[in-house]
């Protein structure tokens, strides 16, 4: 229930809520073009570092196009993948479909939030991987989707309300108390968490039929060095080191190359920007060139064979990527999304 949900839920944890006003965007679409057909469609799908990329900026490169932002954070290939087959089912002319793709959306680890709040029961169950096979290389391992710990996880998180919200009475507390100013002690705002969370819900809502889901990204500047260097290191022991991809994200970027190749669809696959020290690191060992080697392989041998409208773009390796400010070891700074917009869209017809 709505009123529990909010007193004992933290409000400072809202990617879950990300995933779930999905649906509400989804229900925004199929509105939009009941009222507009002639309208052609793009998406984006990817994690919170494609959240900025709004229809508005993007209209300038494709003509007769709205572009519905799926992304989420930390948003794995499967969640993906679930709403491209979700879209594709309806009767919707789809202008192109854009995926980000990196090591941290293939590691295991990236389907956390999307068991949380995502995924219709049909789908899981359609697929399922009950005998999955873990020797071998993972990019050739036969798989049919999600291990059997995703699926009893999820089947928890659907079935058992303290499972998936975790009573924590700190939060409650945190919850109807004032927030509090910044970095200024005792000082605190008029407005209780609680408050807090469900003013930024209501822009979600907002975002979704005005900017058809994407987020503007309001942080303008260039983090400091050492506090990137220091991120940039956080962020690869906690999620690279060591590298554990998984079988079931592979699995569902295979299915992604299908179903668009079956349909000819374009399809932008993009590696996104990281900042330099989280890069060099993933350079390291050659995880990141051995990343881009596999899946490029298999993007492009679906171009060559079934001649798919597909494009892989890379803007670190582009030298009109000029802007490079970056607010954390992963997100680019708002004022740098326009330079990127160029680089990924100019090919789409």
């Amino acid at each position: 229930m709505p009123i529990v949900v909010e007193n004992t839920h933290s409000w400072k944890k809202i990617e879950r809520s990300f995933y779930e006003y999905k649906e509400d965007l989804f229900q925004v679409m199929k509105e939009n073009h009941q009222k507009n057909p002639n309208r052609r469609i793009g998406v984006i799908l990817g994690s919170s570092r494609s959240g900025e990329f709004d229809t508005k900026l993007i209209s300038r490169f494709v003509a007769n196009t709205d572009t519905y932002n799926f992304a989420a954070p930390f948003g794995p290939i499967s969640f993906q993948y679930y709403w491209m087959e979700r879209i594709l089912s309806e009767d919707i002319p789809i202008a192109y479909f854009m995926v980000e793709i990196d090591p941290l959306l293939f590691t295991k680890s990236a389907i956390q939030y999307s068991l949380n709040g995502s995924y219709e029961t049909s789908f899981v169950l359609t697929h399922m991987d009950l005998y999955r096979e873990n020797k071998g290389d993972p990019w050739t391992v036969s798989s049919n989707g999600f291990s059997v710990d995703e699926v009893e996880t999820y089947f928890l998180k659907k079935l058992f309300a303290l499972y998936k919200y975790p009573l924590d009475f700190g939060a409650i507390k945190a919850n109807n108390q004032n927030i509090e100013i910044g970095f200024v002690p005792g000082l605190s705002a008029n407005i209780t968490g609680k408050e807090h969370k469900r003013d930024f819900l209501s822009k979600i809502l907002m975002a979704n039929r005005e900017l058809l889901g994407a987020m503007p990204n309001e942080i303008k500047f260039a983090n400091a060095d050492f506090f990137l260097e220091k991120d940039a290191e956080n962020m690869f022991e906690t999620y690279l080191n060591p590298f554990q991809i998984s079988i079931t994200q592979i699995y569902f970027f295979k299915q992604m190359i299908q179903i668009t190749q079956d349909k000819n669809i374009p399809v932008i696959f993009y590696y996104p920007v990281v900042a330099p020290p989280l890069r060099s690191r993933m350079e390291k060992n050659s995880l990141l060139a051995d990343f881009q080697k596999a899946t490029s392989a298999l993007v492009l041998e679906s171009k060559q064979k079934y001649k798919a409208d597909f494009r892989i773009v890379d803007p670190s390796q582009d030298s009109r990527w000029t802007c490079k400010d970056f607010v954390d070891s992963l997100h680019l700074s708002g004022a740098c999304f326009p330079n990127l917009l160029p680089i990924l869209f100019q090919s789409i017809p």
